[in-house]
């Protein structure tokens, strides 16, 4: 659904956005505003999300298997096992929230490899790319350009 850009994992407040990406300071948060200033994530390339993820992954925001799902984008390959198509824009908020709720559903249907090494790291790092994703989507759509974070004693 390439048209989806609310789903269980939208974010609708800029603490949840902050604290989803883990930013303490209103430094971390202009930072990243500024960097994704000429990013959509829901119209995005494999190329461009490899360099979101990446930043994230450097700054420790998500792991290595949510960073695989940022670099993996649409998942196509070419014959030779090249990833292709990497600069073919599509919408990184439904296709995240698809892919974890395929392979879910796959899930269910095949317990013996449910239980597989490695399969809940897996999930979780999907999980994680799509709060990430999510996340991300709230701080480029934002319409004020001085977010900051509430801070209470």
């Amino acid at each position: 659904n390439p048209e989806q850009v609310v789903n269980k994992f939208t974010i609708t407040e800029e603490a949840n956005a902050a604290d989803t990406l883990k930013l303490r300071k209103q430094e971390s948060i202009d930072d990243l505003k500024a960097f994704l200033k000429d990013y959509d994530m829901t119209s995005i390339t494999t190329n461009e999300l490899k360099k979101v993820g990446r930043r994230l992954y450097e700054d420790n925001v998500i792991d290595g298997e949510a960073f695989h799902v940022f670099i993996s984008g649409l998942g196509a390959f070419d014959a030779n096992g090249q990833q292709a198509e990497t600069d073919v824009k599509y919408n990184a908020i439904a296709l995240f929230n698809e892919t974890l709720e395929d392979y879910l559903s796959f899930l269910e249907s095949r317990p013996d490899v449910k239980r597989s090494q490695g399969i809940p790291e897996y999930v979780q790092g999907m999980i994680a790319a799509n709060h990430a994703i999510n996340a991300l989507a709230y701080f480029v759509n934002s319409s004020r350009s001085d977010l900051s974070i509430e801070e209470r004693a």
